[in-house]
Parts: C-alpha cells; sequence; structure tokens
C-alpha cells in the first residue's frame, strides 16, 4: 500500500503547504505549534515558502478552512494532552476532534450490559489507540469496568490502561480508585496464569509499582513462600517494581534471613536476587551480566 499515494487522493484539492503539513500530523497527532513551525523549516528548509511568518500564516489560513484545530491549555484534558505550561498551543487535523467525538460516544458502550457493545467498544478504541488518545476521565471509565469475572474482558482492559499508562504517560484521573481495584484483582488472581492471559498478573504488580503500592511487596512475599519455580518469574524485573522493593530493604532483608533460618533456600534466593535486580534498574548496583560482556570484548 503506497501511504503517500492514498494521503494524496485524500486530500488532492489541498496545496503542497497542506499536504505536508496533513501528512505530518497524521504521523503525530498532537504537536505543539512552535514544534510544528520548527519540523517544517527543518524538513523543507530548501524549499521557498517555509518561513516562519508564511508558515504561521498558512497555518492561520488552514485553522480558518476547517482543516487544522488548535487547542489552548483549557482543552487539554479533553484530548488526553499533558501538559502544564498554560502558554502553549497544540494543532491537530480537524478530523482528529471529530474521531476524539467518536471515541467519547463509543467509550459510553464499556459500561453497558450487552457484553457485545462492550467488546466492540473496546476494538474500536483499541484502531484508534495510535491516532487519538483518551484522557484521564475516559481512563477511569474503564477502570470501573475491571470489577467483572470475564476474564478476557479484564485483559483487553488492562492491556489499554497499561498501554496509556507506559507508553503515553496518560494515567486515570482517580488514582485512590485505580489503585484499590488493582489490589482487588491481584487478590482475585494471586497466581501467574496460563496461555492467553499470562501477562495480566504481570499488569497489575506493575502498574501497582507505578503507584508504589505497598501491595507489590505482600505479593512477592506470599509468591516466595507459594509459588514453585521461582527462577522463572519475572513479574518483579521492572523499573516499576523497583523503587517500591528498595523501599522496603529492611523488611525483604529480615525476610530473607527468617527464609534461610529456616532452610528455605530457593525462596530466600529469589528474594535476594529480586532486591538486586530493583538496584540494577535504580542504578544502585552493576549488572554483572553487562560487566561480563564488557570484560570479554576488552579482552
Amino acid at each position: 500500500m503506497n501511504t503517500d499515494k492514498n494521503n494524496y487522493n485524500n486530500y488532492k484539492n489541498t496545496n503542497k503547504f497542506e499536504y505536508n503539513v496533513i501528512s505530518l500530523l497524521q504521523k503525530t497527532p498532537f504537536i505543539r505549534k512552535r514544534q510544528l513551525i520548527e519540523s517544517l523549516r527543518t524538513e523543507f528548509k530548501k524549499t521557498r515558502g517555509y518561513s516562519i511568518e508564511n508558515i504561521q500564516k498558512k497555518l492561520y489560513d488552514m485553522e480558518h478552512k476547517g482543516i487544522l484545530l488548535v487547542i489552548s491549555p483549557k482543552n487539554f484534558q479533553k484530548f488526553g494532552i499533558k501538559d502544564e505550561d498554560k502558554r502553549s498551543r497544540y494543532v491537530t487535523l480537524k478530523k482528529t476532534e471529530e474521531i476524539a467525538s467518536h471515541l467519547d460516544s463509543v467509550i459510553g458502550n464499556i459500561s453497558s450490559d450487552n457484553s457485545i457493545k462492550q467488546k466492540m467498544a473496546l476494538r474500536e478504541l483499541e484502531r484508534y489507540e495510535k491516532y487519538c488518545l483518551l484522557n484521564p476521565r475516559q481512563l477511569d471509565i474503564l477502570i470501573a469496568q475491571l470489577d467483572t469475572e470475564d476474564i478476557d474482558f479484564i485483559d483487553n482492559i488492562l492491556r489499554i490502561v497499561y498501554t496509556y499508562i507506559d507508553k503515553k504517560d496518560i494515567e486515570p484521573y482517580d488514582s485512590p480508585k485505580t489503585i484499590e481495584m488493582l489490589r482487588n484483582l491481584l487478590n482475585k488472581y494471586p497466581k501467574p496464569l496460563l496461555h492467553r492471559n499470562k501477562n495480566l498478573r504481570t499488569h497489575f504488580i506493575y502498574l501497582l509499582g507505578h503507584y508504589n503500592d505497598y501491595a507489590v511487596v505482600e505479593r512477592l512475599k506470599k509468591d516466595a513462600e507459594e509459588l514453585d519455580n521461582l527462577h522463572e518469574m519475572r513479574d518483579y524485573e521492572s523499573n516499576y517494581t523497583a523503587n517500591i522493593i528498595e523501599d522496603h530493604r529492611e523488611e525483604l532483608y529480615e525476610f530473607e534471613e527468617k527464609l534461610r533460618l529456616e532452610g528455605k533456600e530457593e525462596p530466600a534466593q529469589f528474594i535476594a536476587q529480586t532486591r538486586v535486580t530493583a538496584m540494577i534498574h535504580l542504578g544502585m548496583y552493576d549488572n554483572p551480566l553487562k560487566q561480563n560482556i564488557a570484560d570479554v570484548e576488552g579482552f
């Protein structure tokens, strides 16, 4: 599929400048106006008509033609834009606003009692995940639907929420409610699941770690005592869980000591290694694997 040709066909009534702006905004749906101007100047520096003054005038014309939408700080939350600078302005395509309005109506179906409507709504949100952002209040609606027995539905919602927090730096507005829901789910599914839902518990733990919640430490200690094959466990090897684990160094040290005195070597080693991994993520301990590679390369 020739994307450039398709874009041209979609916007064949636009001039070359407008086409270039549209192409850029299709790749980056929301961009600071100042950054957009700089990107255009850099990319088309050898092309006439791309001075700051000309770009500003042409962007103004595109706004008044209904091609562009300029977003002021009071509307940042509506579009999921996280920026504390009250002087900044963002630019997007008018079409993006229309998609955002569509998703706003679709997300209401997440609360429906009809499973078909719920699953269709989730798929629609995933389709536009790259192009249009949910805002924190909309993520709250997703979180509220996690209180269900449908494990696949939970998994789908968590995947969306995790992506927003991890990749897009957009969090649910109601943090206490989000933490409470994640704790409840971790208690409900305390052990690793198999097959297609195998990452579900990992997402619970990572997100609770993101919120620096003590439930991570509680679950870590229970895992050490209750689970087999601890050497295969990877749920605590992330930047998210590192801080909460290191913050409870004394408690975990004493717990490891207790396990060793009881002759429980594998659980004790699991706790010790988990703490070391957390310190590596925090830059407090050198990664021995990297050091070994460096030594070999040096030799």
